[in-house]
């Protein structure tokens, strides 16, 4: 460039600028910044893999526990009582291989030949017991309540017609056949209060019924089955009893 007389060179300086060298950066800062760039890079990725993985396994842990919500059974527990000296009540988780099977069996049977046996002047009543989806049909087979809904229209025509009403009692209750039988041997008595067919009856009269007693003897096959513990009736019916015979005859006095 070619230079004129005259000229002047002017630059913007700083008076409080310090003419100091500033400090250069060598080759062993630059591999230090980037091996911390690579170590921070490398630790993000790490907790994105992790992150991701746990929300992965949350998901399929939360489809899995929706999957089993509905087959969850919590079991319940139930209290005997004991009439010996050494226990008065035992708790026992409802299972169908607990060891007080043999005593609930029993009570169900109990009960089962009562729901039978047993009558009230209460339609409604009797046809929760009796008619179909009440116990007595819960507690047996299909083709043991078909038999019985063939009878049981008849008693309940004739108790009507006689304005009668029955009670049970159990007399005996033992196994028939050796321990694992399924058949059991039931006595009982039943007293039939009988206001004849010519009397008005009333709840606000003051009528001394008659006594009728009738002594029976039943034959019953009853069992135990995991498939009839329905989750709703657990309660009802811990074990899965139900009834598949049933031979019921009066005894000549």
């Amino acid at each position: 460039m070619a230079k004129i007389e005259n000229q002047k060179i002017l630059r913007l300086t700083d008076k409080t600028y310090n003419d100091v060298m500033p400090d250069f950066i060598t080759e062993d800062v630059v591999e230090v910044q980037r091996a911390k760039l690579i170590y921070y890079k490398w630790v993000s990725r790490l907790m994105t893999l992790l992150t991701t993985i746990s929300l992965a396994y949350m998901v399929c842990t939360t489809l899995v526990l929706l999957k089993l919500v509905p087959q969850i059974i919590i079991d319940a527990q139930i209290f005997v009582l004991f009439s010996d000296s050494d226990s008065y009540v035992k708790r026992e988780y409802i299972d169908i291989r607990m060891e007080s099977r043999q005593k609930i069996m029993e009570n169900f049977i109990q009960q089962y030949i009562e729901l039978r046996n047993t009558y009230i002047r209460d339609a409604e009543e009797m046809k929760k017991r009796w008619a179909w989806g009440g116990l007595v049909s819960y507690l047996s087979t299909r083709k043991l309540y078909d038999e019985f809904a063939k009878e049981y229209p008849k008693l309940q025509k004739k108790m009507d017609q006689e304005k009668s009403s029955r009670s049970v009692e159990i007399l005996s209750l033992e196994r028939s056949g050796g321990e694992k039988s399924r058949i059991w041997k039931v006595e009982f008595k039943t007293y039939d209060y009988t206001y004849g067919n010519t009397m008005e009856y009333s709840s606000t009269q003051d009528i001394e019924p008659k006594i009728i007693e009738r002594y029976w003897t039943v034959q019953i096959g009853c069992r135990a089955s995991p498939n009839r513990r329905i989750a709703y009736k657990r309660l009802i019916n811990p074990l899965g009893f139900y009834v598949y015979s049933y031979y019921q005859s009066e005894i000549e006095n």
